[in-house]
């Protein structure tokens, strides 16, 4: 191997644990209560209705229908069930309109 791959190899290293110890220490320095934290916590479904409203806007009715499951997480108040859920929707609409 050249030397330029080791470095490239060594560069990449010290990006990738630059970025690991920055997010630590900007996560150290967060507050622990108060709105910033509720904020915080409720970004992860945001962003998975964000992903479902978008996917639903660019497909069709089998993507609508599948949508339908943010019914199941109202429901079961579990995340990784509804997404399975529209999941299993969607792969069986697929299946069969073939």
């Amino acid at each position: 191997m050249t030397t330029e791959i080791w470095l490239t190899i060594l560069g990449l290293a010290i990006a990738s644990y630059s970025i690991r110890l920055g997010g630590y220490l900007l996560a150290v320095r967060l507050p622990q209560k108060g709105g910033w934290t509720r904020g915080m916590e409720a970004l992860p479904g945001c962003l998975i209705v964000a992903l479902v409203a978008l996917m639903m806007l660019n497909g069709g009715a089998i993507e609508w229908v599948a949508g339908g499951t943010v019914s199941c997480r109202r429901k079961t108040r579990n995340l990784p069930i509804s997404m399975l859920a529209g999941m299993i929707i969607v792969a069986a609409l697929r299946v069969q309109m073939q």
